[in-house]
């Protein structure tokens, strides 16, 4: 059974409940006042009833002329009751069905006995002295075709309205029904044509509810899939550029030894070298960043002292700043903190290879290291060329490279970064990129001094 037919079922079960709760309790009310009613009104009557008998004795002196005239006793019940009732001789007959007159010592005197179960009196009176008891039955006994008739007359409305109730629960439930399950038909085609593939529909919803909400979160979900659609097909074609440069310029060099055309001499074989060196370079960095992404790449976290892995790694790239005609300025107090010194080291030549690459000629590099009490914050500052402001945020996406000032001669693939965003997010960090106050790039990272690895280190 669908959810459609389930929800109408529901609600339909639900207000049938609720109209025939409210039905029985209206019967049931109306049952209860009637009666109070019809009760209330023939006590109401007999009182009056019993006033009249009470003059007419006092006028009399006995009961003689009911006996003579029984009718008469029909006649002051039609009087002291309602005078809007018709056919006064037809009431005659009733009082006498159901009235009884009993003397002061309570012998009957005139009308058919009423059982003591259903029995009421009232007392005639002239002044403080009982010459007489009208005794009646309860309503039950003594309803008439009038209050039958209106019982039916309310009977037939209830039913009426029930069966009013019944259709209107009919079309709400149905409407309902299909008001909550039209969004979900909806995000059920939505979601065959995301696992189809086709990432770029969409759902818009103005509904403010949790479905509403869910369809957002799935157009989201759409997004961001088509986002990673786009982004692994710039990936492949990207790979298969930087993949496709390297080898072509090795199939050059091979075709050219082989016609004789270069000879085969140091340098020729420094060019292959060196191109086999890049080649090598960008593999290592695709499974590095494959390995990350994948949360594979392996970690081993001891207490590494920041500032020493710092001064190693810019010792290291100084003779290849120097001749280049880069100055390289340090500002690394003691710090230590919880890492893998082999990833860290990795993550620091990696900035500083890419401060080298392109910062031009002259320039200045400077890595600065200062406590932000349960941090440690890196900053490296260079010089130009600067970055777009529109290419800041992709700095650290894949095979990303700044065309205006880098080039494939002078740069890498447009790994490094992405591997370092890894490496800084695995160590629990932050790393951001943005405009330096010397006129080129600024790469800011803060790093936990207390940091128990990553989750998904194996």
């Amino acid at each position: 059974m669908g959810i459609r037919n389930k929800l109408f079922l529901t609600f339909l079960g639900t207000f049938l409940l609720l109209i025939l709760a409210a039905s029985a309790f209206y019967y049931l009310s109306f049952e209860q006042s009637l009666s109070k009613y019809l009760d209330e009104r023939q006590q109401a009557q007999v009182e009056r009833l019993a006033d009249h008998l009470a003059v007419l004795y006092a006028q009399r002196g006995s009961w003689d002329f009911l006996l003579r005239d029984p009718r008469q006793l029909g006649r002051l019940y039609w009087l002291a009751g309602d005078r809007n009732q018709p056919d006064p001789r037809k009431i005659d007959r009733d009082a006498h069905r159901h009235l009884q007159l009993l003397t002061a010592d309570k012998h009957p005197l005139l009308g058919p006995p009423v059982a003591p179960k259903f029995r009421r009196k009232v007392a005639i009176r002239i002044g403080d002295q009982v010459v007489g008891w009208l005794v009646y039955p309860d309503q039950e006994a003594i309803r008439d075709s009038m209050d039958r008739r209106f019982q039916e007359r309310q009977l037939r409305f209830m039913l009426w309205m029930t069966l009013i109730g019944l259709a209107l629960s009919l079309l709400v439930s149905w409407l309902l029904a299909r008001h909550f399950v039209a969004p979900i038909t909806a995000l059920s085609r939505h979601t065959r044509q995301l696992r189809e593939g086709h990432y770029e529909a969409r759902l818009t919803s103005q509904r403010r509810d949790e479905l509403g909400e869910l369809i957002r979160h799935v157009d989201s979900l759409a997004e961001r899939l088509d986002q990673g659609q786009q982004a692994r097909q710039r990936w492949f074609s990207d790979i298969a550029h930087e993949l496709r440069t390297p080898l072509a310029v090795l199939r050059g060099e091979l075709e050219a030894i082989q016609d004789d055309v270069r000879p085969m001499n140091k340098e020729t074989i420094s060019t292959l070298e060196s191109e086999v060196r890049h080649l090598t370079h960008l593999v290592s960095d695709l499974h590095d960043l494959a390995l990350a992404d994948a949360g594979n790449l392996r970690y081993h976290f001891t207490r590494v002292d920041l500032d020493a892995l710092c001064e190693d790694a810019v010792d290291a790239v100084r003779p290849a700043m120097q001749r280049h005609g880069l100055t390289v300025l340090t500002t690394l107090p003691p710090a230590t903190l919880s890492g893998d010194p082999v990833r860290l080291r990795q993550l620091l030549d990696n900035l500083l290879h890419n401060s080298l690459k392109y910062t031009d000629q002259g320039g200045e590099v400077q890595l600065v290291l200062d406590d932000e009490q349960d941090h440690w914050r890196l900053t490296l500052n260079d010089t130009a060329p600067g970055v777009p402001e529109d290419a800041l945020p992709k700095l650290f996406d894949h095979l990303f490279r700044v065309e205006s000032s880098r080039n494939r001669r002078t740069g890498g693939a447009g790994l490094g970064l992405a591997i370092c965003q890894r490496i800084v997010e695995a160590h629990g960090g932050t790393i951001t990129a943005g405009h330096s106050p010397l006129g080129g790039l600024r790469i800011t990272i803060r790093l936990p001094k207390d940091h128990h690895g990553p989750r998904t280190d194996r």
